[in-house]
Parts: C-alpha cells; sequence; structure tokens
C-alpha cells in the first residue's frame, strides 16, 4: 500500500513545476495559464505518494466558515485521488470554525465534476458564462459539502 501524505507546501519553487504539468496546465481560464496564486488567503497542501509530490491542493479561505478547493493532480496522482481528496477535505473540516467546502468545477471537465460528486459535494448551483477559456464562456458547477455532509459520511 502506498504512502499518501498532504503536507503545506509554501515554497513557490516546489508549487510553481505542478502548474508547468501538461494535465494541470490545460486548465488555465480567464485568458490567464495555470499559475501560483501568492496571496495571504491562499495556502497549498502538498500530495505525496510515497514521498514524491504528485499534485497538490489550493486553499482559499473564502470567508470565515468557508474555504474552496481546487485540485492540482498530475496523472501519476490520479489512482489515488479520492484517497488524497478526503486527506483534503479531513484536514479542512479539522479545523472547528469550517463549516463548508466549495469546489467551482469549469464547464466541461466533467472527470473534475465528477471527482468531486464521488468525495461527497453536493450540486448547489450553476454559473453561466462565469469564465473564459480558449476564447469561449463557460459556465462553472458550484459544488459544496457541509461539516455535517462530511460527518455523516466519514
Amino acid at each position: 500500500m502506498p504512502l499518501l501524505e498532504l503536507q503545506p507546501l509554501s515554497d513557490p519553487g516546489a508549487i510553481a513545476p505542478l502548474f508547468l504539468d501538461p494535465y494541470i496546465a490545460r486548465v488555465g481560464h480567464d485568458d490567464r495559464p495555470a499559475a501560483l496564486i501568492e496571496h495571504p488567503h491562499v495556502h497549498y497542501l502538498g500530495a505525496r505518494v510515497d514521498g514524491e509530490l504528485v499534485g497538490a491542493f489550493m486553499i482559499i479561505e473564502s470567508g470565515f466558515i468557508e474555504v474552496d478547493v481546487h485540485a492540482l493532480l498530475t496523472r501519476r496522482a490520479l489512482q489515488h485521488s479520492r484517497a488524497l481528496g478526503r486527506l483534503c477535505l479531513a484536514q479542512a473540516f479539522a479545523n472547528p470554525t469550517i463549516q463548508r467546502v466549495t469546489a467551482y468545477v469549469i464547464e466541461g471537465l466533467t472527470s473534475a465534476r465528477n471527482y468531486c460528486l464521488k468525495l461527497g459535494f453536493q450540486r448547489e448551483g450553476y454559473r453561466r458564462d462565469a469564465c473564459r477559456q480558449n476564447g469561449h464562456l463557460l459556465g462553472v458547477h458550484i459544488l459544496g459539502m457541509t461539516r455535517n455532509d462530511w460527518e455523516k459520511n466519514t
């Protein structure tokens, strides 16, 4: 059984190469390439399989009781993605003030939307024409998980 770990990742030099991975880079939007966000309310959790960095989760503190989560997983991480996602959610809900986690998934990323649903997120809405990718307006699916949802499924 491989060792799966999530650890805070604060070194921009370690995070930046993940955005160059073709599987992650394809998700750039709003006429910007996928890239590191440096902001006091944005944190990264490095996803490791047997010590190898295979991705990260970007956590955005969107409010006092909510975080947004974005998965940045390479193809190497895919076979472990559900377990890594559950580790990420466990870490988010380990903070007693966090009451919900939100995932925004761009239209057309069906596997990403299904990934979130399999982790226990619920469909909450759809933002029409909310981002631009390759010159096309796309909608964004809003998926959410509350602390109560998490506790019922763990």
